[in-house]
């Protein structure tokens, strides 16, 4: 029996006085075992109860999702609701761009926009100042095959740091696909910040001024990765003024990386070896009988280091039984039994290339 033990931590913040969000902007941080589950913090929209905007439906978004600058339509119904409706359409970089919309009839809405960055985009529908059920939606644009759960980062830039001192950290993409990495880093200070391209991913340094705690949320394609965002405790003077919260941000649109560390498998030894000198002689090259075992000789001492592969295939798929058997300095037995007759094929390989006369014909 496994007993787990965890503990969980739901933080609300708030800012009732965010001139650009008039509904009220929070974020909602959940943790599991002190650390943030996937995706956490979480923005949330919070709109007055009140008016109509409960009403209104808006027709599903294909799963596949849209592609990039080409304009996209979808409709919204109304449901009796009196009143107007707009909406907007945020990039991953934090473009923002009104949609285009049309009363069609008296119960329907035409809603249009277009979006020019790939990624997760967040389409803001409000009707009368107010956001309507599931606002706002989340989009998928073009094509979205990076995995944030494939990232990872590390470095001193993610643990205690000094203000005035240069500090970074590394984002390994490595075998994540392409997208939009964005860093954002919010603490009480505004802080100098670049992205450079490294071999297993990308180099981010940045300089805090003023002490404090900075909090590093790392996306990619919308979407945090492992361990964002990273809370960093940073000392020392004063060497800016303090204000409210600061954010700083960079986005960058990342190529694709495959780690050379990184192996899926056991590394092969590097052969050197001639599959021409191989020769091979004995009667299952010629005939084989049914039931039986069909036996011939390889030998390979003249044709340096390598891996023997044999292989029979018969009119209904491989037979039966292989043998192979290593006598010493590179010879080799062979014997394979066979119970459909028909026509066979024995392959004989050394390393990738075949042997002198290879494939064989054998009739059973």
């Amino acid at each position: 029996m496994t007993t787990f033990t965890a503990s969980k931590q739901i933080v609300l913040k708030g800012n009732e006085t965010e001139e650009t969000h008039d509904d009220g902007e929070y974020r909602v941080g959940i943790k599991f075992n002190d650390q943030h589950i996937p995706d956490s913090p979480y923005k949330v929209y919070i709109s007055p109860a009140m008016g109509d905007a409960h009403k209104l439906e808006v027709a599903q978004f294909p799963e596949s999702g849209v592609q990039p600058d080409k304009p996209y339509t979808f409709l919204v119904r109304k449901n009796g609701a009196k009143g107007e409706l707009d909406g907007k359409i945020v990039s991953p970089s934090g473009i923002e761009d009104d949609c285009f919309i049309q009363s069609i009839d008296s119960d329907t809405y035409s809603v249009r926009f277009m979006a020019r960055e790939n990624g997760i985009h967040n389409l803001h529908l409000k009707f009368n100042g107010v956001h309507i059920s599931g606002s706002p939606y989340r989009i998928k644009v073009g094509k979205v095959d990076a995995d944030p759960a494939a990232l990872h980062a590390y470095g001193n830039g993610l643990k205690e740091v000094k203000t005035g001192q240069k500090t970074d950290f590394i984002i390994d993409t490595c075998n994540a696909g392409c997208g939009a990495l964005g860093v954002t880093v919010d603490g009480p200070s505004k802080v100098s910040m670049d992205c450079t391209e490294v071999e297993e991913g990308y180099k981010v340094r940045y300089t805090p001024l003023v002490p404090g705690d900075y909090y590093i949320s790392i996306k990619y394609n919308g979407y945090h990765i492992v361990g964002s965002p990273y809370k960093v405790t940073c000392t020392g003077a004063d060497l800016a003024e303090r204000g409210a919260q600061e954010t700083s941000s960079i986005l960058v649109e990342t190529v694709q990386k495959i780690s050379k560390a990184k192996q899926t498998g056991p590394v092969l030894p590097l052969f050197k070896s001639d599959a021409s000198k191989v020769t091979s002689k004995g009667m299952g090259l010629k005939k084989a009988y049914l039931g039986k075992q069909n036996q011939f000789t390889v030998n390979a001492g003249d044709a340096g280091n390598n891996i023997l592969y044999v292989g029979v295939y018969g009119p209904k798929g491989p037979c039966e039984e292989v043998y192979v058997k290593h006598t010493g300095r590179n010879n080799y037995n062979v014997s394979y039994l066979v119970r459909e007759r028909g026509e066979y094929i024995v392959i004989v390989k050394w390393g990738d290339d075949h042997i002198p006369g290879s494939p064989y014909k054998v009739e059973v």
